[in-house]
């Protein structure tokens, strides 16, 4: 009897654990797979990034452009830097399209940037 009880305390005790790993994550659908790159540009959308997409627009393209400018293109051709190099060349600052976080700040780019610069 005393076998049993443990057994069952153990068990009891197993999925209390396993109940809470989860407690206090932020409920979101599980990020989409990126697409294929294709050389120097890829795809991207709010959906591959999960709580972690950065914009307020919902999807563009990342290039790569010579002296590692990393570039988010929205689908109406704007481009916006992503890093100081592609600001340096005169494109505009991403932080105009900056999706703004719970504490009024802005939401990191580093996923996007990241990213990005997997294809210099």
């Amino acid at each position: 009897m005393i076998k049993t009880t443990m057994v069952t305390a153990a068990a009891a005790t197993v999925l209390l654990a396993a109940a809470g790993c989860g407690a206090g994550t932020r409920d979101a659908d599980p990020a989409v797979p990126l697409p294929a790159p294709s050389s120097t540009t890829q795809q991207v959308a709010a959906e591959n990034f999960g709580h972690l997409w950065p914009l307020s627009v919902d999807h563009g393209t990342i290039e790569c452009r010579p002296g590692t400018q990393a570039v988010f293109v929205t689908a109406d051709g704007t481009e916006y830097a992503l890093n100081g190099k592609a600001e340096q060349a005169g494109i505009r600052s991403v932080d105009d399209i900056r999706a703004q976080g719970s504490g009024a700040g802005d939401v990191s780019t580093g996923a996007l940037l990241t990213q990005a610069m997997k294809l210099c």
